[in-house]
């Protein structure tokens, strides 16, 4: 049964394109109008296209074969749950200058907030309190893969500010908890200023997290956090800090760390593979098959890996195609990466985008422009409808310089002139 659209907007007219497969020109040449056009229908999820535009999104709609509707309505859906729970969270959880909102107070019994524009006083909360509180952590991990940064960095601020007041008034257990709670909330909000491209404030959320962590003695948001930072010097490019860091996060040698250990295993090859040591990475990489032998599918309660990671043997998978492409592995990077992407999930919306960028450098490495321009559009269509500062900065970093021989092919010159265009939004502290 085809999937009826009532009224287009920009993030349905997105969908539609990933799920037919098309480029941002491809999907500009169907319906007759321009590139930049579309991109701005990815870059504005809620703008409304002309009637002759959505007429036209109709017809490619209901001509379209039976896979192509049918990943067209599983991304309708994606939509719609990621959106319900964006507002959910936004209308329940946003926090007034003076504390939480009347629903929030409803939502959570036992807080008292005044709401006269004073900082709030929080009560010491219940377990039932702290379990809402990770619950709604939890959501906020599923909506992030479709969302992005934009939406969720402003409600995660006020969380943590939240937090932060309820730590002032506990001790003992509830302290302790309150700061392994909190310590996720700040890691998650590190995060989003990582995605954001803002680099320095993710690197001081991770700094908070990781003292709240270890004053709550819970050594597996410890490990998690120092993968985290981790992370984050691999996109700063600095192999050394992040072989350091990734280390740091494997000293914890319990079945609880497992799954962390083996993300910080592969994040320390990447970090050796930037920093050129081939023979260290095929090390580490032996290391990492052993821990994913052990703790392959084990997932412990609580797992800060759980709805941010996907299946470490994909993980690994992955890991092995970013190094393969550090290496410059033209051949092996192309196959890892086309492998990956058919392997992903089909919600990792936003690290598909990330994949797609790689795939696009590995496909210069191999000296394949226009195979790489393909990659590079859905890469850009999808940091864009995201907000994935991180994506488009990657992008605009290395494929231009890349592309420059091929300057003269047109899909390469459309691509640059596209790509130069947008001016990512940096995140804020």
């Amino acid at each position: 049964m085809v999937t009826v659209v009532t009224s287009w907007n920009g993030a349905k007219a997105s969908a539609l394109r990933v799920a037919l497969r098309l480029t941002v020109d491809e999907l500009a040449a169907r319906i007759g109008g321009s590139p930049r056009g579309v991109a701005k229908w990815e870059h504005q999820p809620d703008v409304i296209p002309s009637m002759v535009s959505q007429r036209d999104l109709d017809h490619i709609l209901s001509t379209a074969n039976p896979d192509q509707q049918a990943r067209f309505a599983l991304l309708l859906e994606e939509l719609g749950r990621a959106g319900a729970a964006a507002a959910g969270a936004t209308n329940d959880a946003r926090l007034t200058s003076g504390g939480l909102s009347a629903a929030e107070q409803r939502r959570i019994s036992d807080l008292s907030v005044p709401l006269n524009g004073s900082r709030g006083v929080l009560s010491i909360p219940t377990s039932e309190t702290l379990a809402r509180l990770e619950q709604n952590l939890r959501s906020q991990y599923s909506a992030d893969n479709l969302l992005g940064p934009r939406e969720l960095m402003p409600l995660m601020k006020s969380y943590v500010s939240m937090i932060e007041q309820m730590q002032e008034k506990a001790t003992g257990a509830v302290l302790d908890q309150l700061l392994r709670v909190g310590s996720g909330y700040a890691e998650f909000t590190g995060w989003l200023h990582h995605d954001a491209g803002d680099l320095r404030g993710a690197a001081t959320w991770a700094t908070r997290a990781l003292e709240w962590a270890q004053a709550g003695m819970d050594e597996r948001m410890t490990s998690f956090v120092l993968m985290r930072r981790a992370a984050g010097a691999l996109t700063a490019r600095n192999g050394a800090y992040a072989v350091r860091f990734a280390q740091a996060a494997q000293r914890f040698e319990s079945a609880e760390t497992g799954r962390i250990r083996i993300i910080a295993a592969v994040t320390e090859a990447h970090g050796h593979a930037i920093a050129g040591a081939g023979g260290e990475v095929d090390r580490v990489f032996d290391t990492a098959a052993g821990l994913l032998e052990r703790y392959d599918g084990e997932i412990i309660d609580g797992d800060p890996t759980a709805d941010r990671y996907c299946e470490p043997a994909l993980y690994v998978k992955i890991a092995r195609a970013k190094c393969a492409l550090e290496l410059g592995r033209a051949g092996d990077a192309v196959a890892a990466f086309t492998d990956v992407l058919s392997s992903l999930p089909p919600d990792y919306h936003r690290d598909r985008g990330q994949y797609l960028g790689s795939l696009a450098r590995a496909h210069i490495l191999a000296e394949q422009p226009e195979a790489s321009t393909v990659a590079a559009e859905e890469a850009y269509s999808i940091a864009i409808a995201t907000g994935s500062t991180r994506t488009l900065m990657d992008l605009r970093g290395t494929l231009p310089n890349g592309l420059a021989r091929w300057s003269h092919i047109p899909e390469v010159e459309r691509f640059c002139a596209m790509l130069a265009a947008v001016e990512p939004e940096i995140g804020g502290n």
